[in-house]
This record gives C-alpha cells, sequence and structure tokens, in this order.
C-alpha cells in the first residue's frame, strides 16, 4: 500500500476521482500547518478576533482532513481486496 500522498497520486494516475481526493487533501494539510502561525502573529498584533478565526479555522480543516483521510483509506482498500 502506498505510504505518501504523493506515491498514491502517482498510482492512481487513471483515477481522476482518487486524484483529486489526494490533491485536495494535500491542499487542505497545506493550509492547516499556516494556521497556527497566522493564530499566533494576529494574536501579537491584538487582533483578538483574526486569532479566533484562525482558531476555529484550523479546527474545521482537521475535521474536513480527517473525513478525506477516512474517505481516502476506505478507497484504497476497496481496490485492494
Amino acid at each position: 500500500m502506498p505510504r505518501t500522498l504523493e506515491e498514491i497520486h502517482r498510482e492512481h494516475a487513471d483515477s481522476p476521482a482518487l486524484r483529486g481526493l489526494v490533491g485536495v487533501l494535500h491542499e487542505k494539510l497545506q493550509l492547516r500547518s499556516r494556521y497556527a502561525l497566522l493564530e499566533y502573529e494576529a494574536a501579537m498584533e491584538g487582533r483578538s478576533t483574526c486569532s479566533e478565526l484562525y482558531r476555529v479555522m484550523s479546527r474545521i480543516e482537521a475535521d474536513q482532513i480527517a473525513r478525506l483521510s477516512a474517505a481516502l483509506v476506505i478507497e484504497l482498500q476497496s481496490e485492494d481486496s
């Protein structure tokens, strides 16, 4: 079973659905990795509303990442069976 998103993307080049799932998951992981810094910077500027928004957005992204990951696992397992 492939271990990285890049490997999954490469090994399933013939499946637009899986490539799309991997692409969206990759983008969400990239975005979520930025939220902590953005939250910190907003707090340092005294922009508590922005800081809280970044915190909330990070939680939302975490939920979406979990759902996308679960869907990807299911899809990959169904291919292996």
